[in-house]
């Protein structure tokens, strides 16, 4: 099988992130800011290259570094990471909802069980756009946190990351019980389907 396109985004963004981590529990603010940026945008590169996505990562990171010169700047683009983030994923999920793609999670599927039935498909496409409809919910939030009508940042992030787990987790059983047929349903299974559906042809 062919290495899933999402290796070499994983092996430059995870360390960025690692070091964001780093700069952040130093209180190094405007570090932690260019890390962050400079992590999503490796995950979010338009080519699936090495070398593309480090340098797409350094523009952005030295983007970065110029804008939080300003008193201020780094604390505002840290806030603002977790909309950042539920909007890239949330495209991620409902841009392969429109006609003529295959749902996210129907690619999935396909790549760990082969050809789906109908029912299945509606399902996995339905369940594609659940997961679209919660990062765009949790977007929301993240918008009112920013204009000081929402929850604080931290539990408002603490809730996003236990209700995605909860909603991974707790969609294998329901489909364990509407397609029995499939076997078991597990969260281990559904993270190697994802790593296979990355190495397809006609990966995104």
């Amino acid at each position: 099988m062919a290495w899933p396109r999402l290796a070499p985004r994983l092996a430059i963004s995870l360390p960025l992130s690692g070091l964001f981590l780093g700069a952040h529990a130093a209180g190094l603010q405007d570090a932690a800011a260019i890390l962050a940026v400079a992590a999503t945008c490796a995950m979010a590169a338009p080519t699936a290259r090495a070398p593309g996505i480090i340098a797409t990562a350094c523009a952005a990171g030295g983007a970065t570094a110029l804008w939080v010169m300003g008193a201020g700047a780094a604390a505002t683009l840290l806030d603002a990471l977790p909309l950042a983030g539920n909007l890239l994923l949330a495209w991620h999920f409902g841009a392969t909802l429109r006609p003529g793609h295959e749902p996210l999670i129907t690619r999935y599927t396909r790549a760990e069980h082969g050809r789906l039935s109908s029912g299945l498909m509606r399902y996995t496409r339905r369940l594609t756009w659940l997961w679209t409809a919660f990062f765009l919910a949790f977007a929301g939030v993240n918008g009112l946190t920013l204009a000081g009508l929402g929850p604080a940042p931290g539990p408002a992030a603490v809730a996003n990351l236990m209700l995605s787990a909860l909603l991974f987790l707790g969609e294998h059983p329901v489909r364990r019980a509407l397609f029995p047929a499939l076997g078991a349903a597990s969260p281990w299974n559904t993270l190697r389907a994802i790593w296979r559906a990355d190495a397809l042809p006609d990966a995104r």
